[in-house]
């Protein structure tokens, strides 16, 4: 399958080298990362193992991709917040039958991708793994509580949704094929709006947020206004509110429990968070259909007070 990874942060480098094991793999990344897997490969370390892949195609650019090449699937693994300036660039790439597939955090990105290239071409993904890239050409995978998934934008498991799932698993990521991704998806917003912010706040790992009274009950509050307007907007949900409260402190989070959010990194390294596309877009969503939503106002100003 000849794949692009647009956006080489950890987890986009992770996909990217453990794809290529028995794929072409292009990946658009930073300068300095780039140079770094041309000259010396992808190094990813940590709990998958330790492993050097070479064949990797990297580039800054679209623009040093032969414009006569094209994928069987994209990958857009930039922050939400870039997918618009992601889309525009990968259109040209798109050969026939292709999907464009959405492995970002937060609501909303796959709209923006099929409003651009249309349903038929866009499909969503959801990885619950931890990464952090440790210097250019370098990524560790920290944590995994649970296999990646997969789905077309229609309801039920699709033949494509199985043979990606597929290739993932071949190529060392455990993944499955998804019966209605985008309720999947919102399974992943509530574990990174209750979790995500508060890690980055605190500047704790997760672990932490659940050994601490005041924190569970902020978490529990973030959790009822987000079911409240994922409910009201008809979002087909696996568990009630309280159910899933229970399920994240007792199955998510021990695994993922030494995770230090990606949203913490991105305070430290001084970059826009995805704090928009996750408690803001709850804050969103309650604002258009009259819901409520203080605790997650509050966590989102409080993020946004501490980017720069």
């Amino acid at each position: 399958m000849n794949i692009l990874v647009f956006g080489a942060g950890a987890m986009g480098s992770v996909f990217a080298g453990f794809l290529s094991k028995e794929n072409n793999v292009t990946v658009i990344g930073r300068a300095e990362h780039v140079d770094a897997i041309n000259q010396h490969g992808l190094q990813i370390t940590g709990i998958w193992g330790e492993h050097i892949f070479t064949e990797i195609h990297a580039h800054t650019s679209v623009a040093k991709i032969p414009v006569d090449e094209s994928f069987d699937l994209i990958l857009v693994t930039t922050k939400s917040y870039g997918t618009v300036q992601a889309v525009d660039e990968i259109k040209p790439f798109i050969g026939e039958g292709a999907a464009v597939m959405s492995m970002q955090n937060g609501i909303g990105n796959e709209d923006t991708i099929s409003s651009a290239v249309g349903v038929e071409n866009t499909m969503g993904g959801m990885a619950i793994f931890g990464a952090r890239l440790t210097s250019p050409g370098c990524a560790e995978v920290t944590v995994f509580a649970s296999e990646c998934l997969v789905g077309d934008l229609t309801v039920g498991v699709t033949k494509r949704a199985n043979e990606i799932a597929n290739v993932f698993s071949q190529a060392g990521i455990p993944t499955k094929a998804s019966d209605n991704i985008i309720r999947d998806k919102w399974m992943k917003v509530f574990y990174n709006v209750a979790l995500n912010p508060l890690s980055a706040i605190l500047r704790v790992p997760y672990g932490e947020l659940g050994e601490k009274g005041a924190t569970k009950e902020i978490m529990k509050n973030l959790l009822e206004e987000a079911f409240t307007v994922a409910e009201k907007l008809g979002v087909p949900l696996k568990f009630t509110n309280s159910e899933y409260y229970e399920y994240l402190l007792e199955t998510q989070l021990p695994p993922t429990a030494s995770h230090k959010s990606s949203m913490l990194q991105d305070l430290e390294r001084g970059r826009r968070t995805e704090i928009d596309y996750l408690n803001g877009a709850v804050v969103a969503f309650g604002k258009k259909l009259e819901i409520p939503t203080p605790v997650n106002v509050t966590i989102t100003n409080l993020i946004k007070s501490l980017e720069r």
